[in-house]
């Protein structure tokens, strides 16, 4: 999973861009194109997209491209407006690695302790095994770390990627290596790795010299001095259901998973080098045997398509064309490249918003195009309703934690001052609270306030995809927001709660004795102790009363009971 609030970014198309060409063969007629911009405009409208860049590419040409509204800068979005490509970094990855594979520094079964012999992990066998290809196909059995702090660093020291590469060390496999499909960003992190030992450069050289350079790529960011040099913009994200900007750090150590940044112009020409075996003009970047091998599934990917070497290959919900393609997303931005080889066409999407529950509609948009550029119908996708309804019961939630703490505040000022104008009368009359049960019932009360701060700071983080506090807060601000609002009123509630049973506790001790005038004390004393020296008695009740100050409830002041003495019998006469 991937971090605050502006109003929203007027949506509105601000050019649109014709590549001067005539379309190829096979291409749509006008009304085709007509079509696609009219799906274009309703789906940026809905995703609510400050700036979005879409370019269709056919054979050797493109045959379409436009983009609408503006950059995190407020600036207009155009063709050289660089966007982050999340996961379609891999592409670029895997491209960089068979290159080395092609120039045979790298084996593909070779293990990858082969190539980097400090590599660790929590158990030594997996890391001795896993291979070059395992980790290309997500087969390596490491798990998603995103929630170990281990991916989204924002690392632009020179040795980033290494670092985190060695932190993978204490990281345990969840399956055997070459098992199962696993998807990690930690398996390309150790690819960025594999590249810059093999070629002695940083991953980022290498790739500007060897992919970026020969691709005529201008725009692309690799460091965080590029990203200063192009003038890579801020990019949104939803935060209840309005982009709000969002600008962090570059993570030059995360280029290899995904913080490599790119123009639409520049991906064009990468899908061209991918649609033409891998030439882009007079440069051939890999053979055609090596852009087929990855292009083609190895692993299967649960029960629908495969995964290649960088890329997913699966056939297209609801037609028979196999499409070839990876998505990509960081905090604030989204990308999808989606390649058909059989019909020599290539789909471009960039936007410059992203979260979590809008990922459906965003990847929706270029498969979508797919289908209208073979005659089918687009279909509707919309806000993952898991994360919608997650956000409303949240809110929800905290609503009634925060109405909670209000009345028991108030409760707890207004028997404060109850305690202090009756507690004496309270304490008189018996009418004492159970102090067990005062200390049991806060007990209750600690322990569910302390239930609801792990199930809104680990526990729903850990259900909604294994990550933690942080990473929800990057990648679904306004969830994590929620949680993090009931973690601190569950806290607030707890104080209160302990707060008032202080008060309980000290109202349930016996009231202290009323003070009495010394001289009152001293008469009474001793008009008491004349009657007992005369030997008189009481000659009715009231006398009796009168003599001990007794209260009518048949108590002296100092809380004793009197014990009324019998009167003796008259004398004998």
């Amino acid at each position: 999973m991937r971090n605050w609030a502006r109003p929203l970014m007027a949506l509105a198309c601000l050019a649109a861009l014709a590549v001067p060409a005539r379309p190829a063969a096979g291409a749509p007629a006008d009304d085709g194109f007509a079509q696609i911009g009219a799906y274009l405009d309703r789906q940026v409208a809905e995703t609510r997209a400050p700036g979005t860049a879409v370019a269709i590419v056919r054979g050797e040409q493109v045959v379409y491209q436009r983009t609408w509204g503006v950059d995190g800068d407020g600036e207009p979005v155009t063709g050289r407006t660089p966007f982050l490509l999340g996961s379609v970094a891999k592409p670029f990855t895997a491209l960089a690695v068979m290159q080395l594979v092609e120039a045979d520094r790298v084996a593909l079964d070779a293990p990858i302790r082969r190539y980097l012999p400090w590599f660790r992990l929590a158990d030594g066998t997996a890391a001795t095994t896993i291979t070059v290809r395992q980790l290309l196909t997500h087969t390596s059995g490491l798990p998603d770390v995103a929630a170990k702090g281990l991916t989204d660093r924002f690392d632009n020291t020179a040795d980033g990627l290494t670092r985190s590469v060695r932190d993978l060390a204490g990281i345990r496999p969840t399956a055997a290596p070459g098992r199962t499909h696993q998807y990690s960003d930690a398996n390309y992190q150790i690819l960025g790795a594999l590249v810059e030992t093999v070629s002695g450069q940083p991953f980022g050289t290498y790739l500007r010299h060897n992919v970026l350079e020969p691709l005529d790529m201008r725009h692309a960011v690799t460091t965080e001095a590029e990203a200063e040099a192009v003038g890579l913009p801020a990019g949104h994200r939803h935060h209840f259901g309005r982009p709000q900007r969002f600008d962090p750090p570059y993570d030059t150590s995360g280029v290899p998973y995904g913080y490599l940044a790119a123009s639409l112009d520049d991906l064009t020409h990468f899908t061209l080098a991918q649609l033409n075996d891998g030439r882009y003009g007079d440069t051939q970047l890999l053979s055609p045997d090596g852009v087929a091998q990855s292009h083609t599934g190895q692993v299967p990917v649960g029960s629908r398509g495969r995964y290649g070497l960088g890329w997913r290959d699966t056939v297209l919900t609801g037609t028979d064309t196999r499409i070839v393609w990876h998505a990509g997303a960081t905090p604030g931005y989204f990308s999808h490249v989606v390649l058909v080889p059989e019909s020599d066409l290539a789909v471009v999407v960039l936007s410059n918003v992203y979260s979590l529950p809008m990922d459906p509609p965003l990847a929706a948009t270029a498969f979508n195009l797919v289908r209208i550029m073979h005659g089918h119908a687009a279909t509707t996708a919309t806000e993952e309703p898991l994360f919608t309804w997650t956000r409303i019961g949240l809110v929800a939630f905290a609503g009634l934690l925060l109405a909670g703490l209000v009345w028991t505040v108030f409760r707890t000022v207004r028997q404060r001052r109850s305690a202090t104008r009756h507690g004496r009368t309270a304490a008189r009359d018996g009418i004492e609270p159970a102090r067990g049960r005062i200390i049991a019932g806060t007990a209750g009360w600690l322990a569910g306030c302390a239930a609801l701060v792990a199930g809104a700071l680990w526990g729903l983080p850990a259900a909604l995809g294994g990550s933690g506090p942080a990473q929800v807060l990057l990648w679904a601000l306004d969830i994590g927001q929620t949680l993090v609002a009931i973690a601190v009123l569950a806290t607030a509630l707890a104080l209160v709660r302990i707060v008032r049973t202080g008060y309980a506790l000290a109202g349930s001790r016996p009231a202290d004795p009323p003070q009495r005038q010394d001289g009152q004390d001293r008469g009474q004393q001793l008009q008491h102790g004349q009657d007992r020296g005369q030997g008189c008695r009481a000659t009715s009740p009231t006398a009796a009363r009168v003599d001990g100050g007794d209260d009518a409830d048949g108590r002296s002041h100092d809380g004793q009971p009197w014990v009324r003495r019998p009167e003796p019998a008259a004398p004998a006469g």
